[in-house]
C-alpha cells in the first residue's frame, strides 16, 4: 500500500485540476496565433444525447479543423494521465473495471457541469472522456511490459514517434504561416469573433473604443429584430435567427449596451450555443463597430 501512496495522492490532486479545468474552466485566456480561446463563463441549452452526433460534425470540420481538433484532442487528452495513474494505484486492475471507471469520469464530469449550471450534458464529451481514460491505461500496461522486459530503445523510439505525429498533427490543423480561420461559428464564440471550444465560453471584456470584434466583422449582419431574437445573415450569405436569452448581456465598443443597439445592419459576434433546429441561443451579443 505504502508503494502505492505516490500514484493516490497524484491521482487526487489531478482529479481536483480537471475539475477545476474542465467543470469550472478555470483557464486563463489562451492565444495560439491570431485565435483566442477563453473557456471560462457559466452556459445553458440543450443536452446531446445522440451518440457521435457531436463529435461527427468535428469530424466534418463544420466549425474548423483548430475547433474540432481543439474538442476532439482536448477532450481525449486531459483524461489520459487518470489511464496512465489507475495501474499504479490499484495493481490488478483489469481493462473492464478501467473501462467502468473511464466512464464513470465522463459522467461525473458532465454530470457536475450541468448541476451547477456551468455546462451542457453532451454524451459525446462523456465518448472522448472514456477514450482518453482507455488510452492511457493502455499505454500504462504497455510501458509497465516494456520496462519489466529492458525494452527501453523501443520506449525511446515509441516516444519520439508519438512526438513526430503530434507534431505533424498540429502542423496539419494549423499551417505555419497561415490565418485561422476567424469566421465565428454559430455553436462556439468568443468575444473577438473567434471559436471557442464546446466547453463553455465568454465575452472578453470590451475596451473603450475599440472594434470589439478585432475588425473581423463579427458573425454576421442584422437583417431583422423581432421579440427577444435577431436573425442574422452569416458570412456564407445563410440566414439564422438568434434567440436572446432574458437576461442577455448586450456589448459595445463604448461598453455595456441595450437590446436598441440591436439594428439592421449591425454585424455582431455571438456567445452562446446552437441548438438542433439549428438556431442559436445568445447569452451575450457584442456589437461591432463596422
Amino acid at each position: 500500500m505504502t508503494k502505492r501512496l505516490p500514484a493516490v495522492f497524484i491521482l487526487i490532486a489531478y482529479c481536483a485540476i480537471l475539475i477545476k479545468v474542465m467543470v469550472f474552466k478555470e483557464v486563463p485566456l489562451i492565444r495560439l496565433g491570431p485565435l483566442k480561446l477563453n473557456f471560462g463563463g457559466t452556459h445553458e441549452g440543450p443536452a446531446n444525447l445522440i451518440p457521435f452526433k457531436t463529435i461527427l460534425s468535428y469530424l466534418l470540420a463544420e466549425r474548423g479543423l483548430m475547433i474540432a481538433a481543439i474538442n476532439l484532442i482536448g477532450n481525449i487528452a486531459l483524461l489520459v494521465p487518470i489511464g496512465l495513474l489507475l495501474p499504479f494505484v490499484w495493481r490488478n486492475i483489469t481493462w473492464k473495471k478501467s473501462l467502468a471507471l473511464a466512464i464513470a469520469c465522463g459522467f461525473a464530469i458532465e454530470g457536475m457541469q450541468v448541476l451547477l449550471h456551468v455546462g451542457i450534458f453532451d454524451i459525446d464529451d462523456v465518448l472522448l472522456n472514456a477514450l482518453g481514460v482507455m488510452i492511457g491505461y493502455w499505454t500504462a500496461t504497455v510501458l509497465i511490459k516494456w520496462v519489466r522486459a529492458k525494452k527501453y530503445k523501443t520506449i525511446a523510439a515509441a516516444t519520439i514517434v508519438l512526438i513526430g505525429i503530434a507534431a505533424a498533427a498540429i502542423y496539419f490543423v494549423y499551417p505555419g504561416g497561415q490565418r485561422v480561420n476567424e469566421e465565428t461559428d454559430p455553436g462556439r464564440v468568443d468575444a473577438v469573433a473567434v471559436q471557442s471550444d464546446r466547453l463553455d465560453s465568454t465575452a472578453s471584456k470590451v475596451s473603450q473604443g475599440i472594434d470589439p470584434c478585432n475588425g473581423t466583422g463579427g458573425a454576421g449582419e442584422i437583417i431583422s429584430v423581432g421579440n427577444n431574437t435577431i436573425t442574422i445573415k452569416r458570412r456564407d450569405g445563410s440566414g439564422q435567427l438568434i434567440k436572446l436569452m432574458e437576461k442577455a448581456t448586450i456589448r459595445t465598443s463604448t461598453g455595456a449596451g441595450s437590446i436598441a443597439d440591436l439594428k439592421v445592419g449591425k454585424r455582431v459576434t455571438l456567445v452562446g450555443d446552437s441548438n438542433p433546429d439549428r438556431s442559436f441561443t445568445a447569452h451575450t451579443v457584442i456589437v461591432c463597430n463596422a
